[in-house]
């Protein structure tokens, strides 16, 4: 049922900067009576493995707005406090990247959570539309964008950068009431699902040994050749976190890959590795081919072959294209990329088995449908030139 719609009030133009544990601690008693809260942060990550958290901006469901600076205030006990907790609300606009920082600093995860970078997609922005651009349809604000690469760690910060960030609370603010407002029950009870599956604290932990499974041309390597780029993937995940590099610095996916394909048998050998760095190869040349001779004396350990799955009958692939037709008239009605919605695997599944079901807005918009589809409770029909679904009435004698 749609919400009835409410006079958004715009947010004030004043805030306070917080660099004082006192301060921190006085405003976070009040943010204690607070059913939500906007909140965004800045973080480097240019030169380190890790995020360096920079800023954390808050506006509240009353309009007190501030910029908290983590560099020069130590305990930040008591915004970790409100952080995780269940009863206030933390309101994000993509969020994933916010939540890595702050469990990377903190090592506690955020509880209960809103992301309207997801929940805009009911409002047709897509699934990936940035706060800018949001804010631009729905409240008729431009943002400006011209601090994205400023040095957040500078102190002290410029107006303009005090004001940019700010900025991306204040209008978030808005933003999450509107939303209250304009979405359907059915809807926001799908984007609870979503963001449920954002605090997946496995998202964010750190997993060596799964360092390789996240290079795509990796994947496809025979057994053997696979071994070899985890094992040097392994190392290269160790060697960037014992010393807060970027992976890249010492050997890109590329150079990983190039090597696994054809591994060489000595140091030497890695010079005619293209795009190599000459300084990586005297330093660590060595290192590598003694994991790569490890990785040959110990094939039990290679990754197991992919078995295959069976493929689709030529009557699931009728269902199949027809599935798609509802990915494609969902990407056009929502403006979301298709292959963000589901693949052909899960189509099939879908398919094949009652207990599988995709989630949240995916859910919402192509899994319920299509299996009220394939249960012959909706028929597929032509609306003014648009695939539309119809409850299915049997033909009574």
């Amino acid at each position: 049922m749609l919400k009835r719609k409410q006079a958004l009030k715009l947010p004030a133009m004043n805030y306070k900067i917080i660099d004082q544990q006192a301060d921190l601690e006085a405003f976070c008693e009040h943010l204690q009576t607070c059913p939500w809260i906007a909140l965004d942060t800045e973080f480097v990550r240019t030169d380190t493995y890790f995020s360096i958290l920079s800023l954390i901006q808050v506006q509240t469901h009353d309009g007190q707005a501030a910029i908290i600076d983590p560099i020069a205030i130590e305990d930040l006990t008591a915004l970790w406090s409100i952080i995780t907790h269940p009863n206030i609300c933390k309101v994000f606009h993509s969020a994933r990247q916010d939540i890595e920082v702050l469990y990377q600093v903190s090592g506690q995860m955020p509880v209960s959570i809103y992301d309207t970078q997801i929940a805009c997609l009911f409002l047709h922005h897509g699934d990936l539309a940035g706060l800018a651009r949001v804010v631009k349809a729905e409240l008729n604000v431009t943002l400006e964008k011209d601090q994205t690469r400023t040095n957040w760690q500078q102190r002290p910060l410029t107006e303009k950068q005090l004001e940019y960030a700010i900025n991306d609370v204040r209008y978030l603010a808005p933003l999450y009431e509107k939303l209250q407002t304009e979405l359907t029950d059915a809807q926001q009870a799908a984007l609870k699902e979503d963001f449920q599956a954002l605090l997946n604290e496995d998202l964010y932990k750190i997993d060596i040994k799964a360092a390789g499974k996240k290079i795509k041309a990796a994947k496809k390597l025979p057994r053997k050749n696979k071994a070899v780029a985890y094992k040097l993937a392994e190392w290269r995940e160790q060697f960037a976190i014992d010393h807060n590099k970027p992976k890249r610095w010492v050997m890109s996916d590329e150079v990983l890959v190039s090597i696994a394909k054809r591994p060489p048998k000595t140091p030497e050998a890695l010079y005619k590795v293209p795009h190599i760095k000459a300084s990586s190869v005297k330093n660590y040349g060595a290192e590598w081919v003694a994991l790569i001779d490890e990785v040959f004396e110990s094939p039990d350990s290679w990754p197991n072959p992919i078995t295959p799955s069976a493929p689709p009958s030529p009557q699931e692939e009728v269902l199949i294209s027809i599935g798609f037709a509802f990915i494609q008239q969902i990407a056009i009605d929502y403006n979301v990329n298709p292959n963000n919605i589901a693949n052909k695997t899960d189509l099939l599944k879908t398919i094949q088995s009652d207990s599988f079901r995709l989630t949240g807005w995916r859910a919402l918009l192509l899994g319920k449908p299509f299996t009220r589809f394939l249960e012959n409770q909706v028929v597929l029909s032509c609306d003014q030139g648009k695939l539309v679904q119809k409850t299915f009435t049997p033909n009574t004698p």
